[in-house]
């Protein structure tokens, strides 16, 4: 007989946080490209939603401690435009 089974101790260290929403026919579009933007920066990021489900919205999360930093890449990158979006899609192909 073996003993009682202690659960886990609890770790918020995955709990996420929504950094981005949005809905239309672009929104999974903008959500592949915030994650490959967060990418570039070095923040692991989540696409939740359903493209067969229009009438869900698309989320970008990113864990708790992440999410601030990744706000402020998003920001920097809006305010950079495209042309930086376009250089670190470059950069993040290069091995």
């Amino acid at each position: 007989m073996t003993g009682p089974v202690n659960p886990p101790p609890e770790s918020h260290e995955f709990d996420t946080e929504a950094i981005w929403t949005g809905m239309g026919p672009s929104a999974e579009m903008e959500a592949t490209g915030i994650r490959s933007v967060l990418a570039a920066a070095g923040i692991e990021a989540i696409v939740n939603g359903f493209a067969q489900i229009p009438s869900v919205p698309f989320e970008v999360l990113v864990t708790r401690q992440d999410a601030a930093r990744a706000k402020q890449v998003l920001a920097e990158a809006l305010a950079s435009g495209s042309a930086a979006a376009e250089e670190a899609e470059r950069e993040s192909e290069m091995p």
